[in-house]
């Protein structure tokens, strides 16, 4: 019984303290809100990846996926931030100033699925797209399709992270994971300590029951 308790004390205290805090993001690594993203065509052959103008110095790396899922794809190109200069636009195929090219963009997308991908402080926002259902001078996010100053306006631009555990989680987090494993090392020797049973000895452990002065014996 004392191994229960521990146990689930020590599970309590290392559960309860991150759901009261962010609810299943603090048990997980996710994000509460990501920035708006959306993709352009700014010539018969060229796609651009938007992010809006609050969010882009919070820009890290922007990439183009080709097929697959949303961001299991093919990674067709890829761009990382190296110094501090901002960017809202960033044409595919090409390196802007403060960002190096990791992979190279072989061809412009035509056609299929795509995703673009763009990583921010600390979340990364995808957005599907095919290129040929793009018309050039068009902006498509996950709201639609619509003009480049919509989309700067009505984007969501804030990136709001996981908050991050204080002192008092952490050492809730240690006396938890203590009493789990006092609370298990415990069951195991109660476990470890039962006597061993054998099919042959039945259900009475105590041996036959003794003949009492008077009464009759076995016949």
């Amino acid at each position: 019984m004392a191994a229960v308790v521990l146990i689930a004390v020590g599970v309590v205290l290392m559960v309860g303290p991150p759901l009261a805090r962010d609810g299943i993001c603090g048990l997980v690594s996710c994000a509460d809100q990501v920035p708006d993203i959306a993709v352009t065509r700014t010539s018969p052959t060229g796609i651009a990846v938007v992010v809006p103008g609050a969010a882009a110095s919070s820009v890290r790396s922007v990439e183009l996926l080709e097929g697959g899922g949303r961001g299991t794809g093919a990674r067709r190109w890829s761009i990382q931030r190296t110094g501090d200069d901002v960017h809202q636009t960033f044409p595919a195929g090409v390196e802007p100033a403060g960002f190096r090219t990791v992979t190279e963009l072989a061809a412009p997308p035509t056609q299929g699925t795509w995703t673009a991908q763009v990583g921010f402080r600390c979340t990364t926002a995808s957005l599907p797209f095919q290129p040929e259902a793009l018309a050039v001078g068009e902006v498509r996010s996950w709201s639609g399709v619509m003009s480049g100053s919509s989309f700067s306006s009505a984007s969501r631009t804030e990136e709001r992270c996981v908050t991050g555990a204080g002192t008092a989680e952490r050492w809730a987090l240690l006396l938890g994971a203590l009493f789990a494993t006092v609370g298990a090392v415990l069951g195991i020797i109660v476990v470890l300590r039962r006597p061993v049973r054998f099919p042959e000895d039945g259900d009475d452990q105590d041996g036959p029951a003794p003949v009492l002065p008077g009464s009759a014996g076995p016949s």
